[in-house]
């Protein structure tokens, strides 16, 4: 029992000592860099200022951020939705396949910078711009995840089922739609951090409020210890959207989680 105990403690302390230690890092990188260069405090302000600016300015993050996180979460809601049921017809109908992702592709390439400007001029500078080039980022990825899920199934589970007269929609409810959700999830740990980019850029190209408005206006001020503030906020806000899907997909399909944890215990021992 023990010994147990200290094999979990041993498996914690591995787990974070590695990412602490490369902030250490970068943290005293950092610093030597503004005192053997004698970096001045207007272009790179040290570890300390930015971190003391980064608490004196949450009263101005936080509104902003909450702005943020609404445009990021419904454009990475509607791209969930989107993409599972394009990715189920996609899979079901080849034809529609041969029709529509040529599109998607073409879509997915455009460039949303140049495209954002459009979609002020259509819909304003409210929510609703920000959340479709938030949308335009994120459902790509989930859809091409989940349509290799879809369709990554191993030969013999497909002969299994047609020897026991299972019909084509048992297969894609008990095989195919199981099978897909460790890619599912994959993709949409890239897609909320790629919706969470499409909020900022379009905030950034026109609006009041929100980070990617206050990245603007303090690129525009010249305020670096705000915008080293913003950056911080937008980091653990990525850290936090990806945690939380990370934490969905652990209790989601926990028999995955095991299993590739065992795999990676094998294979690292």
């Amino acid at each position: 029992m023990i010994r147990v105990k200290k094999n979990r403690w041993d498996e914690r302390i591995k787990k974070y000592i590695y990412p602490i230690s490369g902030i250490i890092g970068f943290i005293i990188c950092w610093e030597l860099v503004i005192v053997l260069f004698s970096v001045p405090e207007y272009i790179l302000p040290t570890p300390y200022v930015t971190a003391t600016s980064f608490f004196k300015n949450l009263g101005i993050l936080y509104p902003n951020t909450l702005v943020t996180v609404y445009e990021t979460l419904v454009g990475l809601g509607l791209a969930i939705v989107f993409s599972v049921i394009f990715s189920v017809i996609i899979v079901w109908f080849r034809v529609i396949e041969k029709t529509v992702m040529p599109v998607m592709v073409f879509l997915q390439t455009t460039p949303k910078i140049a495209v954002a400007p459009l979609f002020l001029v259509w819909f304003g500078v409210g929510y609703t711009p920000k959340i479709i080039i938030s949308f335009w980022l994120a459902y790509f990825p989930i859809m091409i995840n989940t349509i290799t899920g879809l369709r990554d199934v191993q030969p013999e589970m497909i002969d299994l089922t047609s020897s026991m007269s299972a019909t084509k929609l048992q297969t894609f409810i008990k095989i195919r739609l199981p099978n897909s959700l460790p890619y599912f999830f994959s993709g949409v740990k890239l897609g909320g951090l790629v919706a969470l980019l499409g909020s900022i850029v379009g905030e950034y190209v026109g609006s009041d409020k929100g980070l990617g408005y206050l990245i603007m206006w303090a690129n525009n001020s010249y305020d670096v210890k705000l915008l080293f503030s913003v950056v911080i906020a937008l980091v653990l806000l990525g850290k936090a959207i990806y945690s939380i899907i990370v934490w969905i997909e652990k209790y989601a399909i926990s028999w995955h989680v095991i299993a590739r944890s065992e795999e990676e215990k094998f294979f690292t021992a």
